[in-house]
């Protein structure tokens, strides 16, 4: 699922720049360095998965009601936040700045991706993606990770990703009627 989501923001951003640049596949899934640490300089954004985060807010969910006679029981679905890496890479400058600009633009005006308004959107009912502040700390802990220089960036939260098995572990016995002998 994670690919799929990463890969379908990667789509969205290339048709958002092709449609204001008439430049086609401008965004990748890759890290923001090639192998050994040479910074990329294809003229792209890399995105990069940074991190991976549990949604903590929803956390206890009901048992999923197969029909109106019977429950089933699976481990809760995992319902993970993203943090993705925009990072832009062009021999120019200014044009990474140019780029980082239009792609904050894109998710200032596209935050919230549906079904609805997004048809190429079909493994999720909706991804929320957030700006995520970013300390000078934890650029210098990204640089040294991905073993490359700072390029003009942005750090994303994309909301949420769910993950669920589809195993039913049982299914428990319905309580069909309650006894109602007060004799007793």
């Amino acid at each position: 699922m994670i690919d799929h989501a990463l890969a379908f923001l990667r789509d969205e951003l290339s048709s958002y720049l092709n449609e204001l640049y008439r430049l086609p596949d401008k965004a990748v899934l890759a890290a923001p360095a090639q192998q050994g640490g040479a910074p990329m300089t294809d003229n792209v954004i890399s995105i990069a998965l940074v991190n991976i985060e549990p949604e903590t807010a929803l956390r206890n969910a009901p048992p999923e009601r197969l029909n109106s006679e019977e429950f089933q029981l699976q481990s809760p679905a995992l319902k993970l936040n993203l943090k993705v890496l925009f990072a832009t890479h062009f021999t120019d400058y200014a044009e990474s700045l140019k780029f980082l600009t239009a792609t904050l633009s894109f998710f200032q005006g596209r935050g919230v991706f549906t079904p609805q308004n997004s048809p190429r959107l079909k493994s999720f009912d909706r991804l929320v993606v957030e700006l995520e502040p970013t300390t000078y700390q934890e650029w210098s802990f990204l640089a040294g990770m991905f073993g490359t220089k700072h390029t003009p960036s942005a750090v994303y939260k994309v909301r949420m990703i769910i993950i669920q098995d589809g195993t039913v572990q049982k299914r428990p016995p319905v309580v069909r009627s309650v006894g109602t002998d007060l004799n007793r």
